[in-house]
């Protein structure tokens, strides 16, 4: 990994960088094992999400594990972008998230 600059997607947060850094340094871990390491145990839910987010986007692959938690790997496209090489604007998560100011309220649809 290189010192060049990134071009991180307007899909991406801060915490994407740090997932991606760290699955660069280690060979696999879980999205518990990412938290504790960036001292955000209570944000674990969070953090799976965006490895989730990546995984969509091509930047990690899941190691499913039977009975335990998913593990994640960066790819190659991850370790491109973190190189500079890859602009993330150009490889959205598909399918895409719904950003929170979009989601429809509870009576739109009859449950509430």
């Amino acid at each position: 990994m290189t010192d060049t600059i990134r071009r991180s997607g307007c899909w991406m947060t801060h915490t994407d960088d740090r997932i991606l850094e760290y699955l660069y340094e280690v060979s696999t871990a879980t999205a518990w094992e990412i938290a504790y390491e960036q001292g955000v145990v209570a944000d674990r839910r969070r953090i799976g999400r965006r490895c989730r987010v990546l995984v969509n986007a091509g930047f990690v692959n899941v190691v499913e594990r039977e009975g335990l938690n998913d593990e994640f790997e960066i790819t190659r496209w991850g370790e491109l972008y973190l190189d500079g090489d890859v602009d993330a604007e150009l490889r959205r998560p598909l399918p895409a998230m719904r950003p929170p100011d979009k989601v429809r309220p509870g009576w739109w649809a009859g449950f509430g």
